[in-house]
């Protein structure tokens, strides 16, 4: 293997894998779900904990790997991080130094990486496979997050080998995915026929009572306190079509919007504030690009660019709404809204580098113009 083939080798493991994330990489609220005793996570919290407990013991596992399943925003990330966040403090009990885990992202944009992957000779794919199980064999713990995109790809076959190889030496390994309304041997069927020792669990969006103790536990953790108790059941109510994430940014809005610690009818009002201007938003980006409105919001991403405007356009004409419903309208998760907005965002305030291959005069051509047309008449 020649020297140039090692550099690619190596930066494609280094692609894959990053090492030791801090803990001031996660959230704060992911922790509270994780200390929480809610039904829509109580399976999923309670293998999380038995996991992160015979890491910290060094004794054998009883399930490996470990399976999160649930819609875009249900919160699969929040319990790797809360996982994550759980394993270091338990190490610092016992004098241990920083754990260290792997954390793997598959997204829809790793195509290069498989393209690369895909090009690789037999000698090479050795050589990468015993790269990325030397790397793993001092860590920790293995996240991977988002593993359905690597369903079809001959880019599984690398990831499931090493999947197989840490479930052998007893390294947990806690995999994420999107695919539901599936049972655990139809995940991704290469990864079942594999893996032996596994557990499949569905994070279920949370009912009536789990949103009602999800307010009384963050309201006690930030010393916050109703003006009156009818406002109890206008949160249930408000919250009835909430994933779990888009709950946990309305809780996180309550302490902004409190009034001197006590909220009141008036913060409820700010935060599920009815305006939605979505609707009008998507018509007039659509017209202005000359496209169809249903293309914003299916898979194409040949118009990730023109999404990423209505998104901008709707998180800045809507107060009341965060970036995890943004995305959800259109069918995107939070982080990608949020991208989009930053380089919308960075674009208007001078920006140099291109957005999505747009030139920044360009992007900020188009949203004038689309900022005139969202004027009243």
């Amino acid at each position: 293997m020649n020297t140039d083939n090692k550099t690619v080798l190596d930066s494609f493991v280094d692609g894959i894998v990053l090492l030791n994330r801090s803990a001031s990489d996660y959230t704060l609220d992911s922790y509270f779900l994780f200390k929480g005793d809610y039904k829509c996570l109580k399976k999923a919290v309670a293998y999380a904990k038995e996991t992160v407990d015979k890491v910290v013991k060094k004794q054998p596992l009883t399930i490996n790997p470990l399976i999160f399943v649930g819609e875009i925003n249900s919160c699969k990330n929040h319990l790797l991080h809360a996982m994550w966040n759980s394993l270091l403090k338990e190490k610092q009990k016992i004098g241990e130094g920083e754990p260290i885990v792997l954390y793997s992202q598959i997204t829809p944009f790793h195509d290069s990486m498989v393209t690369l992957y895909e090009s690789f000779n037999a000698e090479e794919r050795k050589a990468l496979f015993l790269k990325t199980i030397e790397r793993i064999k001092g860590v920790d713990m293995v996240f991977i997050d988002e593993i359905q995109y690597l369903e079809g790809k001959r880019a599984l076959n690398l990831v499931l080998e090493v999947i197989k190889f840490m479930e052998s030496i007893s390294k947990p390994v806690v995999i994420t995915s999107q695919k539901i309304g599936i049972d655990k041997t139809g995940i991704i069927p290469d990864l079942a026929e594999r893996l032996e020792n596994f557990e499949y669990i569905k994070i279920l969006p949370p009912d009536a009572e789990d949103r009602l103790k999800m307010l009384e536990d963050f309201m006690k953790k930030e010393n916050l306190r109703l003006e009156n108790q009818q406002l109890r059941d206008n949160w249930v109510k408000n919250t009835e079509k909430y994933p779990l994430k888009c709950l946990m940014n309305k809780l996180n809005r309550l302490v902004c919007e409190a009034e001197g610690g006590v909220v009141t009818e008036r913060t409820i009002e700010q935060i599920f504030e009815a305006k939605d201007s979505t609707k009008k938003i998507l018509d007039i980006v659509s017209t202005r690009f000359k496209i169809d409105p249903k293309t914003l919001i299916n898979e194409e991403r040949k118009f990730a660019y023109e999404r990423s405007v209505a998104m901008y356009f709707i998180k800045n004409e809507n107060r009341g709404m965060d970036f995890c419903e943004v995305g959800k309208k259109l069918g995107r998760s939070e982080n990608t809204a949020r991208t989009a907005y930053d380089g919308i965002e960075l674009a208007l305030n001078g920006g140099k580098e291109h957005f999505n291959k747009i030139r920044p005069a360009k992007i900020r051509t188009d949203v004038e113009e689309i900022r005139q047309l969202l004027q009243p008449s």
